[in-house]
């Protein structure tokens, strides 16, 4: 009997193996993988009802989400936040982080110690056998900080995604932007083309006719050339955005959505803020490095708390002599020497560079965001210049050029001339607006969300290419 209560422990101790996780391969499947992602379309029913709950004011007025009449900015933001690639992987590392947290400030497992003797000399009980459970008990309280720091662990890694996820929006804002502005460019491009063509057909004919000289006649079929150039390129930068877009919205290059441009102007108004103020209270890189910081805070408390012992007790049996004995074993580090000197130092120096990452973050972006307004009110001011002076003007010398050569007095060079003028001052306003528009999207990125659009993403959302994000 005493042999099989001595075996009770080392019996328990395999018993409780049965408890363990076991492991299960999952090779990739980069074919069913690929199929998902060319099947992926913004009509995905997930990704409708995504939109639907990022919805703001005054979205159901503009019809809400409705991807079958061409996909606009604001819808195409939504679709980003669903299937971006780079927020998958963000939201896979915060889930990653939110399991480990759940399971900070277990007890230790319990030991199994077992303890054999044999007296050599000849006695009828030669052995002295022994067995404990040692369990430590959390007295310093690590236990309690260990959970706190994973927590704090946990809403940085979520601050982060929400970083994230509004550095996709601006991206993928400033990438409609200047997808937008190619797509104006290359229909203004195409209607200086049809121009050319129909006034080079009259000078062909004057040409031939003996009243234009044909030196006069070629520089309209030089222009016609080179503008014919630079239309394909400007048709093939646009659909380099395009694919760029498509990209940044997680879709792939051949996915069915046709795209609709964004309005320059309606781009180009920010919201008047309080700039230092709200930098501080929006910005989302500054909510994730005061994230940083409690993290670091809740690291050098447990250091210090991890100076304090815990008691290890280790009850037990044996059998010494025949006689069976119950046995305490009580362990208890002394905090003589080492104390964790060197992890409360090195937790220290983590708190000061999270300090100094904060402090030097904000001085950074509020850097950035005085540059952004003043870079803003430049583009809007010489926006407003091509639109008030200089545009009025080259649009009269061109009527008037027109007019000139209805009534049958053809100015070829007065003429080329106007047409290429106003051609390229519509180009520049085309880049005058992308440029403001661009600067108010850079102050809306510094600024941050509008607070009821600050929403920590779930813990959840990480599992979902397919079935979607959490907000």
């Amino acid at each position: 009997m005493t042999w099989i209560r001595m075996g009770l422990a080392p019996a328990a101790a395999l018993a409780s193996l049965a408890g363990c996780e076991t492991y299960t391969a999952c090779p990739l499947d980069l074919a069913a993988h690929r199929g998902a992602w060319l099947a992926r379309t913004p009509a995905d029913e997930g990704v409708a009802v995504f939109a639907r709950r990022l919805a703001e004011p005054g979205d159901a007025a503009r019809g809400g989400f409705d991807p079958a009449d061409g996909l606009s900015l604001r819808e195409g933001e939504a679709v980003s936040l669903f299937f971006n690639p780079d927020l998958r992987m963000a939201r896979l590392r915060a889930e990653g982080v939110g399991e480990s947290a759940t399971y900070a400030g277990l007890w230790a497992d319990p030991g199994l110690g077992v303890d054999a003797e044999r007296v050599i000399e000849s006695v009828a009980e030669p052995w002295v056998v022994g067995a404990s459970i040692g369990i430590t008990l959390p007295i310093s309280g690590r236990l309690e900080v260990e959970e706190a720091r994973a927590d704090a662990a946990h809403a940085a890694a979520l601050r982060r995604v929400a970083e994230l996820e509004w550095g996709t929006r601006r991206s993928v804002r400033r990438a409609w932007l200047g997808w937008s502005a190619e797509r104006r460019r290359a229909e203004l491009a195409r209607e200086l083309m049809s121009r050319l063509e129909r006034i080079g057909g009259i000078v062909r004919g004057l040409a031939d006719a003996g009243e234009l000289s044909r030196m006069e006649a070629r520089l309209f079929w030089i222009e016609g050339s080179m503008r014919r150039a630079e239309l394909g390129a400007v048709e093939a930068r646009e659909r380099e955005l395009e694919l760029g877009l498509r990209a940044l919205m997680g879709l792939a290059p051949g996915a069915p959505l046709e795209l609709t441009p964004a309005p320059l102007l309606g781009a180009a108004t920010p919201t008047p803020i309080s700039a230092d103020a709200e930098l501080i209270e929006r910005n989302p890189t500054l909510a994730a490095l005061r994230a940083e910081y409690e993290v670091a805070e809740q690291g050098l408390r447990l250091a210090v708390r991890e100076q304090y012992p815990d008691i290890t007790i280790a009850p037990g049996g044996g059998v010494d002599d025949g006689d069976s004995r119950v046995t305490l074993g009580v362990s208890l580090p002394i905090p003589l020497w080492n104390r964790n000197r060197r992890a409360i130092a090195e937790a220290t120096a983590d708190r000061e560079m999270a300090r100094a990452a904060f402090e030097t973050g904000y001085e950074r972006l509020a850097a950035e965001l005085a540059a952004a307004v003043a870079a803003h009110d430049a583009a809007a001011a010489r926006r407003a210049a091509l639109e008030a002076e200089v545009v009025p003007l080259v649009e009269a010398q061109d009527a008037e050029a027109m007019r000139v050569a209805e009534l049958g007095e053809v100015d070829a060079l007065l003429m080329l001339e106007s047409m290429t003028r106003l051609y390229d001052t519509k180009s520049a306003l085309i880049e005058a607006r992308l440029a403001e528009a661009l600067a108010a999207a850079r102050v809306e990125e510094l600024v941050g969300p509008a607070k009821d659009q600050d929403r920590e993403p779930a813990p959840g959302a990480a599992e979902r290419p397919a079935g979607g994000p959490d907000e």
